[in-house]
Parts: structure tokens; C-alpha cells; sequence
């Protein structure tokens, strides 16, 4: 989906719009790649995490897939003109960070760079454009940011007293 939103949302159609957008593309597509070598070296796993975890990224997975657009219907706006998840980026976002909040081992750093960049981005954009649906995107980065920190020692395996 970061290949597909840096591609077809930020390239072809953002662009039109915001010089920035190339730029833009260019680290979607990046993460894309990033992901697809994460998976490739260090095969993801998923499952029993601790439960503020667990409750965090399935608040934001479901935030992000079904909240996001419901919250820009209750706005007025029609379905045709939502910004829709799979597609745009500040949804894809708070839902990549609801996936790794729910990765059993540490994300590296570097998988988290671009999200981080980008919720402070668009999140600020949020903001100043008044997109309470976007507003997620700031939170989501900084408590994913915590909350793998938090529950996580040195060496990837769960710190005491977070399961």
C-alpha cells in the first residue's frame, strides 16, 4: 500500500497540486521498499503482544479502516470525496503503526523513519487545513513510538512487567 499511495496518490494525482509531492512519492514508495525488506530479512511475526499493545493497534487499525471515513461522513462530506484508506496516506499511516504495534520482535528504526516523518507532516497539516479525522495521525506516531519502546527491552523480547 506505501508503494500504491506514493505512486498513484502523491505522484500521479498530488502532484498536481503540491510540488512537494514528488518528494513525497519518492519516500512512500522508499518505506514500501523498506517494508518489503523487513519482511524479506527479518520475517515479521505476529501474535501475543502485550495488551496495551494489542488494544492500541486494533484501536488503530479500526480507527484507520472504518472511524477515519465515518468521521468525514458525520462532516458532511460525500463518500466519492473521502480521503480513503489503502489509498491516501494519512490513513495508511495510522494503520501501518496499528500493524507494528502488534509485531512480536522490535521494528528497527529504520522501518519507522518515513511513518514518524509522516505523521508529524501531515499531522501538522491536519491542523492548519482543520482535518479532525487526520488529527489521529500525530498521536498515532508519538504513542506507537512509546508504547514500542515502553513494552520492549534491549534485546526485542517483551520488558518485565509489560506482558
Amino acid at each position: 500500500m506505501w508503494l500504491w499511495t506514493g505512486l498513484s496518490y502523491h505522484f500521479a494525482f498530488f502532484s498536481g497540486i503540491n510540488s512537494a509531492a514528488f518528494i513525497f512519492a519518492a519516500f512512500f514508495v522508499l518505506q514500501g521498499l523498506l517494508f518489503l525488506l523487513a519482511a524479506a530479512l527479518n520475517n515479521p511475526q505476529f501474535g501475543k503482544v502485550p495488551p496495551i499493545r494489542a488494544y492500541a493497534g486494533g484501536l488503530l487499525i479500526f480507527y484507520a479502516i472504518l472511524l477515519y471515513p465515518l468521521i468525514g461522513v458525520l462532516l458532511g462530506h460525500s463518500l466519492v470525496e473521502l480521503p480513503s484508506f489503502g489509498v491516501t496516506p494519512c490513513p495508511l499511516t495510522i494503520f501501518s503503526f496499528g500493524v507494528l504495534l502488534l509485531a512480536k520482535q522490535r521494528v528497527p528504526i529504520w522501518l519507522l523513519t518515513i511513518p514518524l516523518l509522516w505523521s508529524v507532516v501531515g499531522g501538522s497539516a491536519a491542523l492548519l487545513l482543520s482535518v479532525p479525522q487526520d488529527w489521529m495521525l500525530l498521536a498515532s506516531g508519538i504513542a506507537s513510538l512509546i508504547l514500542m519502546k515502553m513494552t520492549l527491552g534491549n534485546k526485542g523480547e517483551p520488558a518485565k512487567g509489560a506482558s
